[in-house]
């Protein structure tokens, strides 16, 4: 047929109206490319990317899926047309996303910036993820897709954005366990979590500490400390809550009651400030064990640090105030706090403790 023997006369086949007729010759046309694939830098090349681009557009979208599977394993494919089809309704997108060769690191972070979450969250199945595609990903990227990110092991991710990961992780339980199980999550930033995650990840973030030298933990810790307390640094209501908590201790009358008042009246910053200072921890720490969606967190602090079970039941429930039953709430609350093993409880107090060192240092 004309696009099998005069290549010359494509550029006009591409004008083509008809749907069905567009479809046969971009099928076509895909075929006598693969039959013979031309230098990147000939015209014939350049012609295939213009001619085939221009079938693709207006072709029902699976042509276009079908297009994009043929293209998508070849490092050589035609640029402009790789590129057309990245951006392309998903269906059509996620073959050449998260298998081509033929984006550049530039192409794909230009796609990081501008393309939907679901074309994000593609870019993160690649079997390697630059680290600047990673930063746009991480900074763009809904909740899903930067789980998706960093549960990929080929995916380089920077120094900042594995804190912006960390904070994240904060509020979404998803991020826990993908963050404690990769292997080049920064200690420090495993440190961040140890009053986040449930009883499982933390033991795996301390069977993780066992192995490190002491004194390069004690740095992370002291760098965990100092970080967490700076993101509270510019928090005047942080301020008050201190120095509220160091005039009720002056008057010895900071315990279990008034954590429990100032809870039950929503104060949530001082309760963490009082909290903070009863369990010798920072307030971010606590702070975030308050705020939770685990009791995990709060139940290591209290229980490593001496506060009883009634007062961890008690914080527990008014903290999730109409949002059950109370009474079996309770029960599961002292259950949980029974079942923190006396040595889980010795070796988070020993983690507690170097804590309470790099801040005194």
């Amino acid at each position: 047929m004309a696009v099998q023997s005069n290549l010359h006369k494509l550029v006009d086949l591409a004008k083509e109206k008809s749907s069905e007729r567009r479809r046969e010759l971009l099928r076509d046309v895909t075929d006598l490319f693969f039959d013979d694939v031309p230098e990147q830098s000939s015209t014939e090349y350049s012609q295939y990317d213009h001619v085939l681009s221009k079938l693709a557009e207006d072709t029902a979208v699976d042509a276009r899926e079908e297009l994009a599977e043929r293209f998508a394993d070849l490092p050589t494919a035609p640029k402009g047309l790789v590129l057309q089809l990245a951006k392309d309704v998903i269906e059509v997108a996620g073959p050449i996303l998260k298998k081509s060769q033929a984006l550049s690191e530039a192409d794909l972070v230009a796609i990081a910036e501008n393309q939907s979450q679901a074309h994000l969250k593609m870019l993160t199945q690649r079997s390697t993820v630059p680290e600047s595609v990673s930063d746009s990903i991480v900074r763009r990227g809904d909740d899903e897709a930067v789980v998706s990110l960093v549960k990929n092991a080929g995916a380089k991710i920077s120094r900042a954005a594995f804190e912006n990961i960390t904070e994240r992780a904060e509020t979404n339980a998803d991020l826990h366990a993908p963050l404690v199980t990769r292997k080049e999550t920064p200690t420090d930033l495993l440190n961040d979590l140890m009053t986040v995650v449930e009883t499982r990840l933390r033991d795996r973030i301390l069977e993780k500490f066992d192995g490190i030298d002491p004194d390069e933990l004690q740095q992370a810790i002291d760098a965990s400390h100092k970080r967490l307390e700076a993101r509270l640094s510019n928090d005047k209501d942080a301020d008050e809550a201190k120095r509220y908590v160091n005039g009720m201790k002056l008057r010895r009358q900071l315990d279990g009651a008034l954590l429990i008042r100032l809870l039950r009246e929503n104060q949530i910053m001082r309760c963490a400030a009082g909290l903070a200072e009863m369990t010798e921890t920072d307030l971010g720490t606590a702070k975030r064990a308050l705020e939770s969606p685990s009791v995990d967190p709060l139940c290591l602090l209290c229980k490593a640090n001496g506060l009883d079970r009634p007062l961890f039941v008690t914080l527990c429930v008014m903290r999730n105030a109409g949002k059950g039953d109370a009474l079996r709430d309770a029960r599961e609350y002292g259950r949980i706090f029974d079942e923190l093993s006396d040595r889980e409880a010795q070796r988070a107090l020993r983690f507690m403790m170097m804590r309470k060192n790099a801040e005194a240092a």
